[in-house]
């Protein structure tokens, strides 16, 4: 199902996300799919909800709750002009809301208007769209959740040089982390999705954190019996247009699709489904944008970890490299590592603002749109 569409870049205004989907879903075959207005954000944006195919099994998938995370909405819009996707829904019943938080990402900010995280807001329904996410769970039914996410690009793998350019987690149910039937299940199609990927150049897939939260949807899907999974969207080396995960994460969610008939079928399964899951290596914080070994200064040479704040600018995301740390020792690797004891180009032109903004003519070091 090829077109002209346009493609959502990593940053796109709400507005441009409607036309595009809309446009997307213009083509669909009419009898595939419900096209369904769900209610409104704070800021009285509509948020929307679409559902595919007639299958048994039920899949429920949200992305974007949290706003500045936008590869697995791009994912999602770029997977509705695929044929290979739809020839995966033959048995499935695919439920969709692609961003249930448009004020956050218009705005590039993680919570939502009121500046509330959305997905902390799981028991207190506080927020329109916490509302509406429930709504959707409780009126859908879901055999299986997918909760879409992206992260920053400070996570590595334990034990490993790698940066995380991919990170899943089965959630956990309560807070002892049992390993329960809807546990398994989704342990299952993360494993699934691993073998599907196959070696990954230069990067590598990792294994969330599965501290128990009630407070976050997750949790609380995992909690309610649903087989939950977690995708996080990750970085490595220069992709901060996030173009190479992006089409990662679509192998991915064509994986989970792919498997999910078989979610229910792990009888005699267990060990080995729960071994495979956790030889997944942990994701750890030890990566940052720049790493500066040997930084000299008036107390001697310093390791500088620099990571970019992003704001968004006219014609996409500024990148604005920023201090955020100095000497610690948790902070291994940098996406980009510059030893200057090693360095022949430097030329001392390393500039550290007021503001903790730094920049090197030299090195490289300024502020960049993508």
């Amino acid at each position: 199902m090829s077109s002209s569409i346009q493609k959502l870049p990593r940053y796109f205004t709400y507005e441009l996300f409607e036309k595009v989907f809309m446009e997307v879903i213009e083509k669909l075959p009419q009898d595939f799919y419900s096209f369904s207005y769900l209610g409104s954000s704070v800021e009285n944006r509509s948020i929307f909800g679409l559902r595919l195919g007639h299958g048994d099994l039920k899949v429920l998938a949200w992305s974007q709750m949290h706003g500045n995370e936008s590869t697995t909405t791009r994912a999602i819009v770029e997977l509705l002009e695929n044929k290979e996707f739809f020839q995966l829904l033959d048995n499935i019943s695919l439920y969709i809301i692609p961003v249930l938080n448009p004020d956050g990402a218009d705005k590039w900010t993680r919570n939502n208007a009121k500046n509330i995280d959305i997905n902390r807001d799981a028991q207190e329904l506080s927020q329109p769209e916490s509302l509406i996410l429930k709504d959707a769970i409780d009126f859908f039914e879901p055999d299986l959740a997918l909760n879409l996410h992206g992260q920053r690009t400070i996570y590595g793998l334990e034990n490993s040089v790698l940066p995380c350019q991919l990170s899943f987690l089965t959630p956990s149910a309560d807070p002892d982390k049992r390993v329960t039937p809807s546990r398994l299940q989704s342990m299952k199609l993360i494993n699934h999705i691993i073998t599907d990927l196959g070696d990954l150049p230069k990067a590598a897939v990792g294994r969330y954190d599965d501290a128990f939260n009630i407070y976050c949807w997750g949790d609380y899907c995992q909690s309610q019996g649903i087989p939950t999974i977690l995708f996080e969207a990750g970085h490595a080396g220069e992709d901060y247009s996030r173009d190479h995960v992006l089409e990662l994460i679509k192998e991915s969610l064509m994986s989970v699709l792919k498997n999910a008939p078989m979610i229910k079928d792990i009888e005699n399964e267990n060990e080995s489904i729960l071994r495979a899951y956790q030889s997944i290596p942990a994701v750890q914080k030890n990566y940052v944008d720049i790493l500066l070994r040997n930084a000299p200064s008036i107390n001697g040479t310093r390791d500088i970890a620099i990571m970019y704040h992003e704001q968004v600018a006219t014609g996409g995301l500024e990148f604005i490299p920023m201090i955020y740390a100095i000497d610690e020792v948790s902070i291994l690797y940098g996406h980009r590592t510059i030893d200057l004891a090693k360095e022949e180009i430097f030329q001392n032109d390393l500039i550290i603002e007021d503001d903790m903004v730094v920049t090197s003519e030299s090195l490289k070091i300024s502020s960049f749109i993508k």
